[in-house]
């Protein structure tokens, strides 16, 4: 582990700080304007954010305090407050989350030292996976704004007992404004950075309740269209080369929703479509399939996801109620169009049927029982990096099924919360597994404890078991994950409550990228463990929640990982994070906004003429800062600020050797958000 460069750069944080303590001893009540109390007026209280209910991981609707994991809920006046644009900015302040880049100049997320991209976090968005089903990656990115975003729901830990094979670290639960506010709003993000680079996104929503047959309809369209490039800097590839990746790093997401509620039955329609320049990966490697020469122009690699789901609850008694739903999709993940033919075309899609039920066993018991089938299909009928013809043993088409019951036991005793729950889980390529999970929890007014032990499992997609087999290092079983965490929290006061947790984790028949055979394979085991700390503090007109994150090696033996000669670290991601976002309110319609990250120092890859990884070199720790007024009406909102204060070189970084050198993101930005609502 780093010695003296793993620490954080104590200068920027110590600004950090300072601007904290300087708002929090010159914070003075402002005067009412009204005889209606200020403080009744200022955002959810803590004792309001404590007490909101929500069932991520739990049957029935419960407290954060009471939920049987470990949570976090993000509001749509946090959302707000944190002045994000997209989703990828948004979990940048969860702890035990950071960022990194992927191949091709992709985006996804970390989560307690292990690289979640792919099918190990889950993202979910309005009742509908998002993971992509070739490789079963969260592609984030420029994608997902969060003006269209009502609230977010994280387990931060494994999900597999309620959610599946693609939840192995955590839960990401998006439910969006369309499918749960009324309303009308349209809205318009800029960012513009130095030379007239710029990122823009504009979104608009509208919901109504109707009446039809008298019968309450609640009907919701919400749409979105955005441009702009992922980094304005100079990018070095591993062999020395360079370019800017300015003007040749265009995002260009676009995204609409339509979400129906109707006499019990609710339909949701997704259509997400994703496109972003490429000359990266695709592009400088190119040259292993056409030598000496290289790109004069990028790529275009797109994401095509639309999806429809339908689903009706039926309350057959007061003990006992059934949830049906069905749904379909359709994807093109990973596809490509570019110079010198090389060009790649790939569609998926799963037809899938849920049932789950409620009983209500007494006053004090509950359990809730499902199954889960679904078919999914693959085809490539394109390709210059493999033969498609010959894709999926022996073919350019593949199907899998999948089967899975499980269940989950809430009972409360005098002692506690007990919640016991386990699923079994059938598929064509992973073969079954079983996997259990245990939790109890107490609640002492203002102290609660959390006891959580998790199974889960990872199920690899097409392309991840067609890359292993091809390269003969085929994957024969799945990988499997062990989770211990202990949660502590207090509340000292009405404005001030403290949460602590610690947590290990073992994953074993760890699946990854293989930099000797270019391919998935079945790497080895990694085990981490740390704490995680929170706090959050709001005093009349002054919020502030401020996070500590911090995770080591209890074990890695794989070599695509490793930092040599330090055994505490892996690639790409810090051992440290502190995270802290602050608001000081004038009025009731007027505030300042802070939101910061400081991180430790990580490791890179950062030259190899061999293109694989040569010796890692540590990258310099890191502080940023988001500072803006924020004016907000009911009506109008308006966000001024900038984005990245005292950080223009922030650095996105391959967290394995997979032949992705460090991206250098967007540098400082001036923002300017306004949305109209009517």
């Amino acid at each position: 582990m780093l010695i003296k460069d793993s620490k954080f750069h104590w200068s920027s944080l110590y600004l950090l700080l300072a601007t904290c303590i300087f708002c929090c001893i010159y914070t003075r009540p402002v005067e009412a304007t009204s005889s209606e109390p200020i403080d009744d007026f200022f955002a959810l209280s803590l004792e309001d954010l404590i007490n909101v209910e929500i069932d991520i991981a739990s049957n029935k609707k419960t407290t954060l305090r009471e939920q049987p994991s470990t949570v976090t809920l993000i509001t749509s006046e946090q959302i707000k407050y944190t002045g994000a644009m997209y989703l990828m900015d948004l979990l940048k302040q969860v702890p035990g989350f950071w960022l990194g880049t992927d191949t091709i100049g992709t985006f996804s997320s970390s989560f307690r030292g292990v690289w979640g991209m792919e099918a190990k976090i889950l993202l979910i968005i309005d009742g509908i996976e998002q993971n992509e089903l070739a490789f079963g990656s969260m592609v984030l990115g420029n994608r997902y704004p969060t003006n269209l975003i009502d609230k977010v729901e994280i387990i931060r830990g494994p999900g597999s007992v309620r959610y599946g094979g693609q939840a192995a670290l955590a839960v990401i639960r998006v439910t969006t404004k369309s499918a749960s506010q009324l309303g009308n709003a349209v809205s318009y993000t800029s960012h513009l950075g130095q030379g007239g680079n710029h990122q823009t996104n504009v979104s608009m929503r509208t919901a109504h309740q109707l009446t039809v047959n008298n019968q309450p309809m609640r009907l919701g369209l919400s749409a979105t269209v955005g441009q702009g490039d992922y980094s304005d800097k100079q990018w070095t590839g591993l062999d020395g080369y360079q370019f800017n990746l300015r003007d040749n790093s265009n995002s260009k997401p676009i995204e609409v929703n339509l979400n129906l509620d109707y006499l019990g039955w609710q339909l949701h329609l997704q259509h997400n479509e994703f496109k972003q320049q490429d000359k990266l990966l695709f592009g400088d490697s190119g040259l292993f399939y056409a030598p000496n020469r290289r790109y004069t122009q990028p790529n275009e690699l797109s994401f095509l996801h639309q999806a429809i789901s339908l689903s009706k609850l039926w309350q057959l008694n007061d003990a006992l109620s059934l949830e049906s739903k069905m749904s379909y999709v359709s994807q093109k993940p990973w596809n490509s169009q570019g110079q010198y033919q090389h060009d790649l075309t790939r569609k998926l899609a799963r037809t899938r049927l849920d049932l789950t039920a409620m009983a209500t066993l007494s006053a004090r018991s509950n359990i809730l029982f499902g199954s889960t089938i679904y078919h999914e299909t693959a085809e490539v009928t394109q390709s210059y990096i493999f033969d498609p013809s010959t894709r999926y043993q022996g073919d350019s088409q593949s199907s899998i099924d999948d089967a899975a019951v499980f269940l989950q036991y809430e009972t409360v005793f005098d002692w506690g919360n007990l919640t016991l729950g386990g699923r079994f889980e059938s598929h064509e390529y992973a073969g079954s597994k079983f996997v259990p999970r245990i939790s109890i929890t107490k609640l002492w007014q203002r102290l609660h404890l959390k006891l959580v032990y998790n199974e889960a499992f990872k199920i690899p997609q097409f392309d991840t078991v067609a890359s292993a087999q091809n390269a003969d290092t085929p994957i024969n079983q799945a990988e499997t994950t062990q989770s211990w965490e202990i949660e502590l929290g207090y509340q000292l006061s009405d404005s001030l409550a403290l949460v602590s947790n610690v947590f290990l984790q073992q994953i074993d028949n760890y699946i990854g990228f293989n930099p000797q055979t270019a391919s998935n394979a079945t790497l080895g085991s990694l085990g981490t463990y740390g704490a995680e700390l929170q706090a959050n503090w709001h005093y009349h007109q002054f919020g502030l929640n401020a996070s500590y994150s911090y995770f080591a090696i209890e074990q890695n033996n794989i070599g695509a990982l490793r930092v040599l000669g330090s055994e505490n670290d892996v690639l790409g991601i810090p051992n440290h994070m502190l995270k802290i976002d602050a608001h000081y309110s004038f009025d009731r319609s007027s505030s300042l906004h802070w939101v910061a990250q400081s991180v430790s120092a990580r490791y890179a890859c950062i030259d190899d003429i061999n293109w694989v990884c040569g010796e890692e070199k540590a990258m310099p720790s890191e502080t940023d800062m988001r500072v803006f007024y924020q004016f907000d009406n009911q009506q109008w909102l308006v966000n001024v600020g900038v984005e990245r204060l005292l950080n223009n070189k922030h650095v996105m970084i391959q967290p394995y050797r997979g032949s992705q050198s460090p991206i250098q993101g967007q540098g400082r930005q001036i923002i300017l958000d306004v949305e109209y609502r009517f």
